[in-house]
């Protein structure tokens, strides 16, 4: 039974994910406004792992066109998908690479990024595979002094209505990638609404994680997040 559930739900996440939306971040509104606040914090890159058909990276890429948008998708058909759905935008380097190796080449041929303030929209993970999750949040805290990470599909505690992924022993949540900061230097915030506003997509839960002492945390009350 648990091979056949863990096979509907593996074939329903494959099937929705090659549906591109002209809206990224699951249209969420309160969520858009909380990137719109990040960006305007003097953001230069925005790092996404998991790029899917490309929904949110043409979404960021298009309204923040001073921004460098870098994903990777594993995935060749949904990468050439993507591709083809990103034409014409300028500021946009897409990889066909595990999320590791693309994070380590990244550092390695852009060595400044580090240094800049960055936004992560870390979504490289469903069911079927083993998450590169913890190893991403490791090397991002051991590598880059100030950034804003969200965190896709993340459990948020006490509010029921929102969605997160689960696939065998792994669990999208703080527990499970909390042993895996190489800092103590960072604060935690959850969406604090169980209002649904998007017109495609169910609540799917986020996380927000700031780096560093230099970086503007958002008003808790304007763009309803609370801080853990």
């Amino acid at each position: 039974m648990k091979k056949l559930l863990d096979s509907f739900l593996k074939k329903k996440k494959e099937d929705a994910r090659m549906k591109f939306m002209s809206k990224g971040f699951h249209g969420d509104t309160y969520l858009l406004k909380l990137v719109d606040f990040i960006m305007a914090q003097n953001v230069v890159n925005f790092i996404e792992t998991g790029t899917n058909v490309g929904s949110t990276l043409k979404y960021t890429a298009d309204k923040f066109n001073k921004v460098n948008c870098y994903s990777c998708e594993t995935d060749e058909i949904v990468y050439n998908k993507a591709i083809s759905n990103l034409e014409g935008l300028n500021n946009i380097k897409l990889f066909n690479k595990d999320a590791i190796v693309f994070l380590n080449d990244l550092t390695h041929d852009f060595p400044k990024l580090s240094e800049s303030k960055n936004l992560f929209w870390l979504d490289a993970h469903g069911y079927g595979f083993k998450w590169p999750l913890r190893e991403e949040i490791s090397y991002i805290t051991e590598n880059f002094i100030n950034a804003y990470i969200l965190i896709d599909d993340f459990k948020v505690p006490h509010l029921d209505a929102f969605g997160y992924d689960v696939y065998e022993e792994q669990e999208c949540s703080f527990e499970y990638i909390k042993d895996y900061f190489s800092t103590t230097n960072y604060k935690l915030y959850y969406p604090d609404y169980t209002e649904k506003t998007s017109d495609y997509h169910p609540l799917r839960g986020w996380g927000l994680i700031i780096l560093g002492d230099n970086l503007e945390a958002p008003d808790q009350r304007k763009f309803k997040v609370k801080a853990y």
